[in-house]
């Protein structure tokens, strides 16, 4: 196999791009099993009444249309590489944009926040973009990066649903470039880059208990069916054993859990002090 034969394909072109059927709904469930988590650590920053925000990947629009709706005299930036899921209602405070982050930047200290959710980890250039995001938040101002992680499913006591999730964690990385591992270290990386204030949290994806995230996981679970198979990553009895599984009223577990670090960008020459 040659070495172009490794590279990753991308977001755009995979099971979760924007195009493919039933997405936007996926994206949906998304956001009702991780806003309340997104909105308890945005609701905490003490931002200012004419706050300016960049929502980096805005996907389906949840996080902007909560940002306009709690600071109506500020202004949203909502950014993504496909659009066509980004709409509001009209004189909404929010520019729809679009933006490749990784490819297109904006000018320095221009955002009171900078916030992306489910956008880094896709992203093979994630480190760089991290650092160039904190260069867009103004002294004072806030990045928050929340990111996906399938850790605690490996400590698992269903062998099939290990394996399912390990599957779909290696589908992601092949044909994306994500790393659904990469958001547990990433409180440290927020500290190395200098910001202060530096808080995590994890809203835990239960999966098996009817819940939103329960629903997000199933979701995500059937749209990448077609691709695990195509890819020989599981086989049909895998899918059934794991239908069964989810089936079964004894049966939960922890799958896709969301990782939210927030950090304060430190004013030249001055402590950082608490929101």
């Amino acid at each position: 196999m040659t070495e172009a034969a490794h590279v990753p394909e991308g977001y755009a072109s995979s099971y979760v791009a924007h195009h493919v059927p039933g997405e936007q709904a996926r994206l949906h469930t998304l956001e009702a099993a991780f806003d309340p988590a997104t909105f308890r650590v945005l609701s905490r920053l003490g931002l200012p009444e004419d706050a300016r925000c960049l929502d980096l990947g805005a996907g389906a629009g949840s996080v902007a249309a909560w940002l306009a709706a709690h600071r109506p005299l500020g202004q949203v930036t909502a950014t993504d590489t496909d659009t066509r899921f980004l709409r509001f209602p009209p004189r909404t405070p929010i520019r729809v944009l679009r933006h490749d982050a990784v490819r297109e930047d904006f000018p320095p200290e221009v955002f009171d926040l900078v916030h992306a959710r489910a956008l880094l980890c896709h992203l093979p250039q994630r480190e760089e973009l991290l650092r160039r995001a904190v260069d867009w938040v103004r002294p004072g101002g806030w990045l928050v990066v929340e990111d996906l992680s399938v850790r605690l499913a490996d400590t698992s006591p269903h062998p099939v649903f290990k394996r399912v999730t390990r599957a779909g964690e290696e589908l992601l990385a092949t044909t994306v470039g994500s790393d659904l591992r990469w958001a547990d270290k990433l409180a440290g990386r927020f500290i190395e880059l200098g910001l202060g204030d530096v808080e995590s949290s994890t809203a835990l994806g239960t999966v098996g208990d009817r819940s939103a995230t329960d629903a997000f996981w199933t979701a995500t679970f059937d749209q990448a069916v077609p691709a695990l198979l195509d890819k020989g990553l599981l086989t049909r009895q895998d899918m059934a054993a794991m239908r069964e599984l989810h089936r079964s009223p004894d049966f939960t577990d922890t799958g896709i859990s969301l990782i939210s670090v927030q950090g304060r960008k430190k004013a030249s020459g001055a402590p950082v002090s608490p929101p």
